[in-house]
This record gives C-alpha cells, sequence and structure tokens, in this order.
C-alpha cells in the first residue's frame, strides 16, 4: 500500500462510474429479474452492461503514457518499466485465476481460465508494449489493423470456405478457445473473455492511449477533440455494425469503436466538470472508487462469490444472497413494484457499499496497488 499521489480527476472519476457499473452488473441478487439494460445482450446488440467494461479498458489506456511520462522523468529505465509491466500482468492474470478457483471450489477440475482480470492483464500488457515501442502517430493504423485482421479472423473468406460464420459456439473464437482451453470456459460454446477477443480489447486501450497522449501535450484542446473523437468512432462502430454485429462476446470491431467512443464522450463529460479546478460533491463518491478500482473491483467479486454460496443447513437451496435479496432489498421496494426493482435495489445496495469501503480508504490516502 501506498499513499495516494495527485491524479487526473476526470480519469479517476470515470473510472469510478466503470467499477461502479460492473459492480451494479454483478450483483442483482436475482439474476432471473433483472432490468434488460443491466443484462448482457444474448448474442448480437449493446447494453449498458455491456458498456462498462470497455469503458475501463479504454480509461487503462488513457492512463498508460501518464503513467509512464511520470515514471521516467522521475529515472525509471526502460528495464524497470518492462519489469513493471511484466509484473503487474502476472499479478492481474493470478488474482483473476485465484477468483475462479473460488468459483469452482471444490471441483477445481471445472476451473475457468479466462475472465475479466485475465483480460485486463493481457491487454494491459500488450497494449504497454505497444505505448513503449510505437510512436503515438502510428497507434490509429495499429488500431485499425488489429480491428480488420480480427474481422478477417471472424468472417474472412478461409473462414466461411471452412463452414464457420458468427453464431455462438459456430465461430472461429470458440474454436480457438476449445482448441487452446479445453472444457476450461464459461461454457461449451465459447468464453466472452477468450484468447481472441484480447485482440480488439487492446484496440480498445489503444485507443485510450492516443487520449492519453492528448492529455499530456493538448490540454488547450482536449474537450474539442475528445468530442470529435468520440462522435466519429460511434458514428464508424454504428455503421460497421451494419455489416458487422455488435457484438461484445466476440468484441467484433463494430462494438470496439462504438463503447470506445462512447467512452471518449464520457470522459469529455468528466473532463468538463472536473479537470477545471472543482471537485462537485456527486463526483466525489467516483473518486473515491476510482482510486483503488481494481482491488475493490476484486474484493466484490470474493464477496460476491460468498454471498452465492448455499448457507449451512439450507440444504442448498437458500444462499446468503436470495436471504438478503428477500429479506433486505425487498423490504426498501415498494410492493407494487415486480422483481427487476428488487434486483436494483440489491445492486444499489452493493454499489454503496463497495463504495463506503472505498472512501475509507480514499479519507485515510491508502492507494492499493494492483
Amino acid at each position: 500500500m501506498k499513499p495516494a499521489s495527485s491524479r487526473v480527476n476526470s480519469l479517476d472519476a470515470f473510472r469510478g462510474l466503470t467499477i461502479a457499473g460492473m459492480i451494479l452488473v454483478n450483483n442483482p441478487g436475482n439474476w432471473n429479474a433483472v432490468f434488460a439494460s443491466l443484462a448482457h445482450a444474448e448474442w448480437n446488440g449493446c447494453t449498458f452492461a455491456d458498456l462498462v467494461f470497455p469503458w475501463f479498458l479504454f480509461i487503462l489506456g488513457v492512463a498508460m503514457p501518464l503513467a509512464f511520462a511520470r515514471r521516467t522523468s522521475r529515472g525509471d529505465s526502460k528495464r524497470q518499466l518492462y519489469g513493471r509491466i511484466v509484473r503487474r500482468t502476472a499479478i492481474l492474470i493470478g488474482l483473476g485465476l485465484a477468483l475462479n478457483v473460488m468459483a469452482a471450489w471444490p471441483v477445481v477440475s471445472a476451473l475457468r481460465i479466462p475472465g475479466v482480470l485475465q483480460r485486463i492483464g493481457l491487454v494491459y500488457l500488450a497494449t504497454a508494449l505497444i505505448v513503449l515501442h510505437a510512436p503515438p502517430r502510428s497507434r490509429g493504423a495499429i488500431l485499425a489493423v488489429v480491428l480488420l485482421g480480427h474481422w478477417w479472423l471472424l468472417e474472412g473468406q478461409w473462414v466461411r470456405a471452412r463452414g464457420y460464420d458468427l453464431t455462438p459456439g459456430h465461430n472461429v473464437a470458440a474454436v480457438v478457445d476449445r482448441t487452446l482451453l479445453g472444457s476450461h470456459l464459461l461454457s461449451a460454446t465459447g468464453d466472452p473473455e477468450g484468447l481472441l477477443g484480447t485482440l480488439p480489447a487492446t484496440a480498445t486501450a489503444l485507443a485510450g492511449t492516443i487520449v492519453g497522449e492528448w492529455f499530456l501535450v493538448r490540454r488547450t484542446q482536449l474537450m474539442a477533440r475528445l468530442v470529435g473523437l468520440g462522435a466519429s468512432l460511434m458514428v464508424v462502430g454504428y455503421a460497421w455494425s451494419t455489416v458487422l454485429p455488435l457484438n461484445k462476446s466476440l468484441w467484433t470491431g463494430s462494438y470496439a469503436l462504438l463503447a470506445s467512443g462512447g467512452a471518449a464522450l464520457g470522459l469529455a463529460a468528466f473532463h468538463a466538470v472536473l479537470d477545471q479546478g472543482r471537485k462537485p460533491g456527486w463526483t466525489q463518491p467516483l473518486l473515491w472508487l476510482g482510486a483503488n478500482p481494481l482491488a475493490i473491483y476484486f474484493a466484490s467479486e470474493i464477496v460476491r462469490q460468498v454471498l452465492d454460496r448455499p448457507i449451512l443447513g439450507s440444504g442448498g437451496h437458500v444462499t446468503l444472497a436470495s436471504w438478503l435479496f428477500w429479506n433486505i432489498a425487498r423490504t426498501l421496494v415498494p410492493g407494487n413494484l415486480d422483481e427487476r426493482w428488487v434486483a436494483l435495489a440489491f445492486g444499489l445496495l452493493a454499489v454503496a457499499t463497495w463504495t463506503a469501503f472505498a472512501g475509507l480508504l480514499y479519507k485515510r490516502q491508502v492507494r492499493i496497488r494492483v
């Protein structure tokens, strides 16, 4: 643990919003009663739940040039930067696997290998190496090559000739996952955090690094650039979706661009509010969450898994989450509202709890580095 240092408030607040979104989406208390916008699209399509993860990766990319510039200015060598990159990647993947072991326990043979933290680790590794070796002007071209190359891997002529398409379980991404990871996936049809999707997910973070460079050298023009980039990416992503569907599980190029555009616009909004020397009270909880994002996410996932375990003596029919759902969250919602509102109340309680914990860390000037 190290004391928190001066930071870009808009990045922290937007990062905090994505962590709050992840906690809200992952903690409905009852997965059978969720508002459509808070549930991932079954396959093609895009909901609010589908946006929070790419927004986090975009912010990861924005922060990277700032962090590297800070470390270089204090004398860190390339070798030291490489060492930190490798260590952080290993820690993220290790924490992700630890969550998966806990979820599978005691049947560890059914261990899922991919996961959210694993993808963050791999995206961080790939993006960091690009930032260290590719000048900012070339990153847009690299991003385009990655997304177009991924599209070719999904729907190229050679793929169609072998009978693969973009349907669940019958796409190249699923084939790659089943070939390399066997049954260690979220489902028999593949995994939403599978290996091939790491390519366009890296492109999402790479788009963020372009913005990060603007934070370093073009702050006077930053708002106009953020809005212009965000609007352009969303238009291109939406237009591309007419031939390549928006799909989070495959992390299609259209989805990557649409989500990145939304992230740029979201960051522009926070920049307008927070980077001019003001800190409105409503942004404070987001700043708390944004100061320790991965630690809060990891802790929330551990608690979620504990809550999803059956209560001893219940015969395996009652979990702590379901007990809290019916005995706490239900009492907070008027009886004339259906269970979707109860699920929303449950999720908001989870967000409030972890925000309070993040606030405690923030006030004590503690930052848990991952």
